[in-house]
């Protein structure tokens, strides 16, 4: 957390004897400020004071049993304390609160990495990997791809060391298919006879088609590093590589956020390490969301849904609330299986970012973005902290889960991608279909 310039200094003064549903007060204040993401907070016990009631309290030997001044003190952004102090209000029923301006000259600290220091990437890693020879084909290469659930296979020669990477999103951008592999998987996950037939009588081989030289990591390397590597280069996986740059495993996003999610099993290296995953939704969410509502024409909501590279849009009611997600997924899988095979055949041209066909307009009459949304939508509190986010979209399998204010309304989402950089403490890239 990142703490300088104007700031303020917030002083709640309160006995020790004070509690709040059973437990000390102070403690109780300090959960609110840990929960609210707050930089820290000290509690100073006093040795004497006296307060409303004008009764002197000391810590004398004779008068161990007297309520004693505790204060509570922190320092934070005005934005923070601003969410906070309420709630700090409500549960002092007796005592003083004040907020003062204060300077921060400097701030450093050591916060606990959410990434276990104990683990490196070899014990998170996919050691058994689908590959893919520098001749192989491209018909085989999706075939490799459906049948694996991947959308990257790196390519390896015979000695194992590592040629390129091919991606769906190469095989888009080169023409090889029509739709990614993801929404492909979504459609039964089979190639429809015409299309089989014309990958395999392509002569494009994967040497032809793979990204060269791919960003790499080391088993060695620590899990902190890896995910700063794939927020950095906006990527969802990447090749592992031993000395002799011979591939040995491919480590994933999923994979670093499962191992945060869920506590690594103990070693007998040593006890189980403790992860910790600090900040707010609100933090680290983007607040530039498409939206639509139930009722936008189809036509309009493919055209929404096609300015975003993630290929997602969030639906919301009247009130701005979030009532669904829809994903191109979810268009193709739901309203093309309504229509003949040529504008299906159009429609992935356009998903796959070609030029817009021209009878889309009919393929979407009649229907809006309600008959494409998948629904209802699991969302998250902006004051929600980061790590319970990451146990929703890690148990329920989201890539996207929008944020929603103290009333319900949509204030941004937060992606794997953005989770990912949140944890890993630098600025999410930029989403690419391009990128594995």
């Amino acid at each position: 957390m990142e703490l300088g310039g104007s700031a303020q200094q917030v002083w709640v003064f309160i006995g020790e004897s004070d509690r709040w549903h059973g437990k000390p007060l102070y403690l109780a204040i300090l959960e609110v400020l840990r929960r609210g993401g707050c930089a820290g907070g000290t509690v100073l016990r006093g040795l004497a004071g006296f307060g409303a009631n004008s009764l002197i309290h000391t810590a004398g030997l004779v008068e161990l049993s007297t309520d004693l001044p505790v204060v509570v003190t922190f320092v934070d952004r005005t934005e923070r304390v601003a969410r906070v102090l309420p709630e700090i209000a409500e549960m002092v029923r007796e005592g003083l609160i004040t907020v003062s301006t204060a300077e921060v000259v400097k701030y450093t600290h050591r916060v606990p990495g959410a990434f276990p220091a104990a683990l490196t990437v070899a014990d998170v890693m996919t050691r058994e990997v689908v590959t893919a020879a520098p001749e192989t084909s491209v018909g085989e290469l999706v075939r490799r791809m459906l049948a694996s659930g991947m959308r990257a296979v790196p390519v390896v020669g015979s000695d194992r060391r590592l040629a390129g990477i091919v991606t769906d999103g190469d095989l888009l951008a080169r023409g090889a298919v029509h739709l990614p592999i993801a929404v492909q998987r979504e459609l039964n996950g089979e190639l429809p006879p015409e299309e089989l037939a014309r990958l395999e009588a392509q002569p494009q081989r994967a040497a032809e088609v793979m990204t060269p030289a791919p960003v790499t990591a080391r088993p060695e390397m620590s899990l902190a590093k890896a995910a700063a590597l794939l927020a950095d280069h906006g990527l969802t996986r990447i090749p592992v590589l031993d000395p002799d740059d011979r591939l040995v495993g491919i480590v994933s996003r999923s994979d670093l956020l499962r191992t945060v999610a869920q506590a690594p099993p103990p070693s007998a290296a040593g006890p189980r390490p403790h992860v910790s995953a600090r900040g707010l939704a609100g933090e680290a969410m983007r607040p530039d969301v498409v939206t639509v509502r139930r009722e936008t024409p189809l036509a309009e909501t493919l055209d929404r849904l096609l300015g975003v590279a993630d290929r997602r849009v969030v639906v919301v009611d009247e009130a701005d609330r979030p009532v669904g997600i829809i994903t191109d997924g979810d268009v193709l899988g739901r309203a093309a299986r309504r229509i003949h095979a040529g504008a299906l055949r159009s429609l992935a041209a356009w998903f796959a970012g070609g030029v817009r066909p021209d009878g889309v307009e009919v393929a979407a009459r009649d229907r809006s973005a309600a008959d494409v949304m998948s629904g209802p939508v699991v969302t998250v509190r902006e004051d929600a902290p980061i790590g319970d986010v990451l146990h929703v979209m890690m148990a329920r399998r989201l890539k996207l889960v929008p944020v929603v204010g103290a009333g319900g309304e949509l204030r941004g989402a937060i992606s794997r991608a953005d989770l990912l950089a949140a944890l890993a403490g630098v600025d999410a890239a930029p989403s690419s279909r391009t990128r594995p």
